[in-house]
């Protein structure tokens, strides 16, 4: 079967999209410095934080790929499947840090000082395009993890597989977003604090408006994922095949 994969060549798409997530990176780390330098103040080192968050999933994705790869190759048994599954059990725990990064955009609100008419204050857009492309990264990076395990899932199973996986994800992930803004639980909590999670999620859950809000923060964050998604996907991690291309 002729196939190409992301790219005129396997590995080309993979390589140019994460080229574009680092650069992303680099220049959030400059602008947040160059904000505190312009400003004198210490602000928004919690950011490089949650920008490694939000980069993990990427990295057990990849570390997915060449565990995945080996397994093949080496006609692993059990033993590859198990730890296939541990590694994608921590990708989905840690895959909503990627996302989060939208929720950061409330911190300019609380952080900026406006003086006069904030548009034309060179500090506003610092704070504002500092957020927008932390966003934008988040966003991206999700896109990546997300798109390389819906791969592997699409090879073993099928497209549509595939894609119900992609939206279960996305759906789980919105959760885990309100968990972590709102409640503040980590990823590794789930292992270290599982009963107080439950608590608290039960307690939400009994709360008809903690619920109604959940619901609905999570419904606007299941839709700017979902289309950055969408958008992404389709113009970055389109598969080839010699009878056209398909998603």
């Amino acid at each position: 079967m002729n196939e190409t994969v992301w790219g005129t060549k396997p590995w080309t798409g993979k390589l140019i999209m994460l080229s574009a997530l680092v650069l992303a990176t680099l220049f959030c780390f400059w602008i947040g410095s160059h904000l505190r330098v312009y400003t004198g103040r210490e602000l928004y080192r919690f950011l490089n934080w949650d920008i490694f968050l939000a980069w993990v999933p990427v990295l057990l994705a990849l570390l997915l790929d060449g565990v995945i790869a080996l397994h093949r190759y080496w006609r692993m048994r059990w033993g590859g499947t198990v730890l296939i599954a541990l590694i994608g059990i921590c990708w989905l725990l840690f895959y909503p840090n990627a996302a989060y990064l939208v929720t950061d955009l409330i911190h300019p609100f609380v952080h900026y000082r406006p003086s006069g008419r904030f548009a034309e204050d060179l500090e506003f857009w610092y704070h504002l395009f500092l957020f927008f492309n932390a966003g934008l990264l988040g966003l991206g990076l999700g896109t990546y993890a997300l798109s390389s395990v819906q791969q592997h899932i699409t090879e073993r199973y099928s497209n549509g597989i595939g894609w119900l996986f992609a939206v279960i994800v996305l759906i789980l992930s919105s959760v885990g977003i309100y968990i972590g803004r709102f409640i503040r639980w980590n990823s590794w909590d789930v292992f270290t604090k599982p009963q107080s999670i439950i608590n608290d999620v039960m307690m939400i859950i009994n709360d008809p408006s903690e619920l109604q809000f959940m619901l609905v923060f999570t419904g606007m964050i299941l839709v700017i994922s979902g289309i950055g998604y969408i958008l992404m996907r389709g113009g970055m991690y389109m598969i080839r095949r010699t009878g056209g291309y398909r998603w």
